[in-house]
């Protein structure tokens, strides 16, 4: 299960290779064959001198064309000189190895990271280019924001691509009530899998919770479980609250028992502090501290 959004961007096409098709098509409008037959390629592509390239996904296909490579590349912000060099690196130690042509499709939530990857990707000397790069390129300038349910269950796999796509747009909680009505037309596991996988597509992000607190309001069956996992997770936010709740109340009350002078702005930094370890630490000094100095080790 992919757990960042890097991952999450090109973990979709292992799960659905046929998406790289149905995107390539609908997004960029370029003749791309049906896939019939596909098997990820899992290399390590380091070369002699131990200078080490792992490609994100690689998949070989089937096509109505014959056999072909496909190489999946999430991208942050905009490609320097030296992840050009490591792209052409991906591609031609592959065609090389396998003798197959390769694709590579480059998927981003950044817009200037999407212009400019199609902009001019080459290697060599500027007067005169000994290789140029011409990628797919996708980005949330380029894909859809999709609002409709109806359209969303269409392609369930393409849409939950395209919600993590504009995952850093302002209306991208447009996208999530329909992607949520869309996988309630897939059988529970499914739609619970997707779910999750959105989840962590998303991220540490307040977007994340928006999506976790529309999902606790759901009523389909394939919420269910995920709603006990966020009870779960409630119930253990819970705890460590109380924990730190404990530990504060315990270093507090040692201070006045050894009748240390704690100033306010000793009792607010205790209090404000939720590293339970940290307030750990300063209970077992104040125990034979003289100061509260020597408490915090100021």
């Amino acid at each position: 299960m992919a757990k960042i959004p890097h991952e999450a961007l090109h973990h979709l096409f292992r799960e659905d290779p046929g998406l790289f098709t149905q995107t390539v098509r609908r997004i960029l409008d370029e003749t791309f064959p049906k896939i019939k037959e596909v098997a990820e390629i899992i290399v390590d592509t380091t070369s002699i001198d131990a200078v080490e390239r792992y490609i994100d996904t690689a998949l070989r296909v089937t096509t109505d064309e014959g056999e072909e490579i496909l190489v999946i590349e999430p991208q942050t912000e905009p490609p320097s000189p030296q992840k050009i060099r490591a792209w052409a690196w991906y591609l031609a130690f592959l065609e090389n190895k396998y003798q197959l042509p390769a694709s590579l499709l480059i998927l981003t939530a950044k817009e200037p990271t999407a212009r400019a990857c199609r902009g001019e990707l080459s290697l060599g000397p500027a007067r005169r280019p000994v290789m140029r790069l011409l990628p797919y390129v996708i980005g949330p300038d380029n894909m859809p924001l999709i609002t409709d349910a109806a359209e969303a269950a269409e392609d369930v796999p393409f849409s939950v691509l395209a919600l993590l796509t504009q995952r850093l747009n302002p209306g991208v909680e447009q996208a999530m009530r329909p992607l949520m009505d869309a996988l309630d037309t897939l059988d529970t596991d499914t739609a619970r899998y997707y779910a999750e996988f959105v989840e962590g597509g998303l991220g540490e992000s307040c977007q994340r919770e928006v999506w976790k607190q529309i999902m606790k309001t759901m009523t389909y069956g394939y919420v269910s479980e995920l709603k006990q996992e966020f009870r779960e997770e409630g119930r253990e936010e819970g705890r460590q609250e109380g924990h730190l709740e404990t530990a504060v109340k315990t270093l507090l009350a040692v201070l006045a028992a050894r009748d240390l002078d704690a100033t306010d702005a000793d009792r607010d930094r205790i209090r404000s502090c939720t590293d339970h370890e940290r307030l750990l630490v300063w209970t077992v000094r104040a125990a034979t501290a003289s100061s509260t100095a020597e408490v915090f080790g100021d």
